[in-house]
């Protein structure tokens, strides 16, 4: 056992603790904080609002889960708030300044689901069959910098795997490759990267 990691372990988590309980209580919502990692989730109260109508929302909820249990304070945010783009603030900037937007466009490409890691991600649930319907969820997930995939089957992997492979290949040409998301997926207490531009 070192105990100098030990020390430095339950240093993280003690810091990761004080900031997750000073959170403002009127914006966010806590959930879970994570002992043994000193990882969190807590959810913008716009968030909270937004999962009642929301599908998929349990995919989001496992995910944030096994993220914080990697030690990372995730921050879900807000959806379909266009008129609170310039009020919600998320890491000390603005929400607006966390969205992707088209050129010369007002309304963002949409709304990522969570904050952490000083980026933002989407999460996509792999149930699918079929590498064009695969493909479609990368491209929905270019409104974050990355796409988190939740794999619970391996032939999913693979079906992951030949879609990224399609969808960077029919965009090498043109160079619209950089605008693709960055691609994870979680598995077994790991994130881990597949594509990365």
């Amino acid at each position: 056992m070192d105990l100098r990691k030990d020390i430095l372990d339950k240093y993280y988590i003690d810091i990761s603790r004080a900031e997750y309980e000073a959170l403002p209580e009127g914006e966010w919502i806590k959930q879970w904080f994570c002992d043994t990692s000193g990882g969190y989730v807590v959810s913008h109260v716009l968030k909270a609002v937004d999962d009642l109508t929301r599908s998929g929302i349990v995919a989001e909820v496992k995910g944030c889960r096994a993220l914080a249990e990697m030690g990372k304070h995730v921050l879900r945010l807000p959806e379909n708030i266009p008129d609170l783009l310039d009020e919600v603030m998320i890491d000390g900037k603005l929400y607006r300044e966390l969205l992707k937007f088209k050129e010369g466009e007002k309304k963002p490409r949409g709304y990522p689901d969570v904050y952490f890691d000083r980026q933002t991600w989407d999460f996509k649930t792999s149930k699918y069959r079929r590498i064009k319907s695969v493909r479609k969820l990368i491209l929905d997930g270019r409104k974050a910098d990355n796409v988190l995939f939740i794999i619970t089957e391996h032939d999913q992997l693979e079906l992951l795997k030949e879609a990224i492979h399609s969808e960077v290949g029919s965009r090498v040409e043109d160079g619209s490759w950089i605008y693709l998301p960055n691609v994870y997926y979680v598995c077994g207490g790991d994130l881990i990267l597949l594509w990365h531009k």
